[in-house]
């Protein structure tokens, strides 16, 4: 009797000491929040093969202090099932930290099967590393629509003043999970409400985000307009709409 109320306590003990594990789908919607990643502990690979599953060396690292003073850096996310795996796409070779963005999206996979405290430390560091807020890269001028290059990329116009607000409108264009395409976006910024442009769009505020597709006919090229301050995932949304309806473009050869 003794011996089993001391199992139960300890394992009271290893749970409090934990990170704090939410479900795959929670933490994917806390992240398009904030500015912080998911971490998935991977014990499993996404093909599902529990051969090598788990690791004692990571599970203590996790719960230890060093490591626990990390837990308010992420989300957690333990993946001891398939589906979990699956859909991180844990690789093999024993347990994993795999960081995902808001979108699902693998920033990278780090291996800590062996290693303790260093080699789980050296995963929360590189990642965080990865998933940076970014400059925004102002397109110089007014692009061409018309223009093969442009029509490549989606158009944001962005209608600022001085103010706080459009301030923030920018810290939120510079967040990561907005920076990880930047590449794949042409920004505009207009200071000038009675400028040529703020009068095609009707901008009678600022600031306000047009989210422009050259792609389509003109009067279908506006996908989304935001005024006032936005968060990440507002951003976020008509850029996904974006990418989405190019993608079924190109896979119909358009």
């Amino acid at each position: 009797m003794t011996r089993i109320l001391g199992v139960a306590v300890a394992a009271v003990f290893v749970s409090a000491g934990s990170p704090p594990w939410v479900k795959l789908d929670d933490a994917l919607a806390a992240a398009a929040s904030t500015d912080k990643l998911v971490c998935v502990y991977a014990t499993v690979p996404a093909t599902g093969d529990r051969g090598d599953h788990g690791s004692p060396d990571a599970d203590k690292a996790l719960a230890s202090k060093e490591v626990a003073e990390r837990y308010g850096e992420f989300f957690w996310v333990k993946a001891a099932d398939k589906a979990t795996a699956k859909r991180i796409d844990a690789p093999e070779g024993g347990s994993h930290l795999v960081f995902v963005d808001p979108d699902g999206a693998s920033i990278g996979a780090w291996g800590v099967q062996m290693g303790g405290e260093a080699v789980v430390l050296k995963a929360l560091n590189e990642a965080k590393a990865l998933y940076q807020p970014k400059p925004v890269p102002w397109f110089e001028g007014e692009p061409d629509p018309e223009d093969e290059q442009v029509r490549k990329k989606l158009i944001v116009y962005a209608f600022l003043d001085d103010k706080e607000v459009s301030e923030k409108v920018v810290k939120t264009l510079e967040h990561p999970w907005i920076a990880k395409d930047h590449d794949r976006v042409l920004f505009v910024r207009k200071y000038v409400l009675d400028s040529p442009l703020a009068k095609q769009f009707k901008i009678a505020s600022a600031p306000t985000l047009v989210f422009y597709d050259p792609t389509q006919k003109e009067a279908q090229r506006e996908i989304e307009r935001r005024k006032g301050e936005v968060t990440a995932k507002q951003v976020r949304a008509p850029m996904k709409k974006y990418f989405e309806r190019r993608k079924k473009a190109l896979s119909e050869g358009k």
